[in-house]
């Protein structure tokens, strides 16, 4: 396959995109702690894959101050690089976790913009209860201050060890020291500073503006990971949205279940077309 890599400054800042692929654009956006090359297994029949590295990940800038880091910049910098990419041409917007968060948040902020379906893989759209998200931004802030003592590869350890992705411990060894090496390589103030302003106990909980969204909708989770089957199905609730729930996988589904995912993908992306 080849990978062309494009920089694209806007402000003080660049953002790296990997593309790959040929026909109609969609926009994939990684999670927390990953990059574009989170995505280098997808491939869609039609469609050219624009993979971004959020800020402060992958080859993207990594400034110190908490401002870049915050979700009205991510976002206003995402509608600026979507225009100098796709020049108003409609798009798909695929995100993973963190991704799908800011994925959520974008369509709803910006509900002109020609996206033709948005593709959710376990992303939440808030924590409702008041109480539980002051809990998790408070964890998250201490994770912050953690990882900027102790540093990416303790950050790797702790990260990869962490019950949600238990599922991936069957993966071949060296797709396990893949995704360590990635979360390892990261810079430490760039994880502290995400963490501090887009975690996902400093984001709003936008369960109810869903109501709002007027595109289709696929929710994609591993019937592994509990936490967001439950997500899935409060997401099947809401209009032009369909749930999907993969087995033998967890919450990476493009990671664990590679060729199943790129199916599921094309088979959605290709109903939409015939449409």
């Amino acid at each position: 396959m080849i990978f062309e890599d494009r920089y694209i400054q806007i402000g003080m800042n660049s953002f790296h995109v990997r593309i790959h692929g040929q026909g109609k654009p969609l926009l994939a956006l990684h999670g927390f702690s990953q990059s574009a090359l989170t995505w280098e297994n997808l491939q869609l029949p039609g469609y050219q894959v624009f993979a971004l590295d959020f800020i402060g990940h992958g080859k993207s800038s990594k400034p110190k101050a908490l401002e870049a880091y915050q979700l009205s910049s991510i976002l206003q910098e995402l509608q600026k690089l979507v225009e100098l990419l796709f020049h108003g041409e409609a798009y798909t917007l695929l995100g993973y976790s963190m991704g799908g968060r800011i994925a959520l948040q974008f369509a709803l902020q910006f509900p002109e913009q020609p996206i033709e379906q948005l593709i959710l893989e376990s992303a939440a759209p808030g924590i409702s209860d008041p109480l539980q998200r002051e809990k998790r931004r408070q964890s998250d802030l201490e994770l912050a201050d953690q990882i900027e003592k102790n540093g990416a590869v303790w950050f790797a350890d702790y990260w990869g060890a962490l019950p949600i992705f238990q599922s991936q411990n069957h993966l071949p060894q060296e797709v396990q020291y893949k995704v360590w090496s990635s979360r390892a390589l990261n810079a430490p103030h760039a994880l502290a500073q995400t963490l501090r302003a887009t975690g996902q106990g400093n984001l709003p909980d936008i369960s109810e503006a869903l109501q709002n969204l007027d595109m289709p909708l696929l929710y994609i989770t591993g019937a592994l990971d509990q936490k967001y089957t439950l997500i899935a199905e409060q997401f099947s609730t809401y209009k032009r949205a369909q749930s999907l729930i993969v087995e033998g996988a967890g919450h990476n589904v493009h990671l664990e279940l590679p060729q199943h995912f790129n199916l599921i993908l094309s088979n959605s992306l290709q109903s939409r077309t015939m449409l």
